[in-house]
């Protein structure tokens, strides 16, 4: 499972320190822009930060995006009243599965991000991090490439949150808000920030 992301990994670090590789998404037979950070450079952080990557998901990486949504998401499942059996586990870990990018740090699996663009928005599917890679800002770096591609375009980024999941604290720092919800999850979204040059003509700049 880790040949891939190591792979990919050896050919980061012969880039310069502090490099922001840019790859294309294909979702719906369109190309979407994503910036991928590495190594911190897009989120300030500091220059000791473990390289970070993302790559399309293989089938070949079931069983781990199946081990990992069990081990982060059944606690959270359960408060919520939902189920988190087996085949339950299986239908999300293969829901949208085109979308889906292991997420690697320093060439190993750590997590999964899926996320795509529609005509009006960008989605965050789902965002899951290994309970070991977890509290180290892995989680924050991600959506930051996400809100990043969606800045470009000036689109929003919606996403759901299940009710108890500490994570709806990461979205409301990173400025989502709560525009709804249900029995089971917060429904939330982050409008498209002005432009440094867009805010100078509204001041009058």
């Amino acid at each position: 499972m880790t040949s891939a992301c190591a792979s990919s990994n050896e050919v980061e670090r012969r880039q310069p320190d502090r490099v922001v590789k840019k790859r294309c998404w294909l979702d719906n037979s369109r190309q979407f822009l994503l910036t991928v950070a590495l190594a911190g450079n897009v989120t300030d952080m500091s220059d000791h930060e473990p390289a970070l990557t993302l790559r399309p998901a293989l089938s070949a990486d079931e069983a781990f995006l199946f081990d990992l949504r069990k081990a982060t998401m059944t606690e959270h499942l359960a408060r919520a009243g939902d189920a988190s059996d087996d085949a339950e586990h299986r239908a999300r870990v293969l829901h949208r599965y085109d979308t889906a990018r292991v997420i690697c740090i320093d060439g190993a699996p750590a997590g999964l991000l899926k996320a795509h663009r529609t005509d009006t928005e960008w989605v965050v599917v789902q965002l899951q991090i290994s309970p070991e890679h977890q509290g180290r800002g892995i989680g924050e770096r991600v959506l930051h490439t996400v809100l990043q591609a969606a800045q470009m375009e000036a689109l929003p980024v919606t996403l759901n949150v299940l009710k108890g999941n500490p994570a709806k604290r990461l979205y409301e720092r990173l400025g989502f808000e709560t525009i709804g919800e249900d029995d089971r999850q917060f429904h939330m979204r982050r409008a498209p920030r002005a432009s440094a040059e867009n805010r100078s003509r509204i001041n009058g700049g």
